[in-house]
């Protein structure tokens, strides 16, 4: 249950350095807010780079369970940060990636 828990804080630590690094780059390059947010959003997606590497599975498993994880964090993102909920097909298709998720990396083998 504890190895639960902490792969699960890996997965969402690492969609909010991607996800906040992406963002950053994005202020910088879409709306002119300075090359100093896209080099802290380079160096903020470098970090998110490592965070995976502490998962205890191999890199396929990992980067395939990250992306539903990924999808539910860019709408909880996209909703506080840009203040735009997502719609009822976004939310059915998060909780669609979700189970894909409990069911590639956390069913027993």
């Amino acid at each position: 249950m504890i190895d639960s828990v902490v792969s699960l804080a890996l997965f969402f630590l690492a969609a909010l350095f991607e996800i906040g690094g992406g963002y950053l780059v994005w202020l910088w390059l879409r709306e002119n807010k300075g090359a100093v947010l896209g080099l802290l959003g380079g160096l903020t997606l470098a970090v998110y780079g490592i965070i995976p590497t502490f998962q205890h599975a191999h890199f396929g498993r990992v980067y395939a369970a990250y992306g539903g994880i990924f999808i539910v964090s860019s709408l909880i993102w996209g909703a506080l940060i840009d203040k735009k909920n997502p719609d009822k097909y976004e939310i059915i298709g998060a909780l669609i990636a979700l189970v894909g998720v409990m069911i590639m990396f956390y069913i027993p083998r």
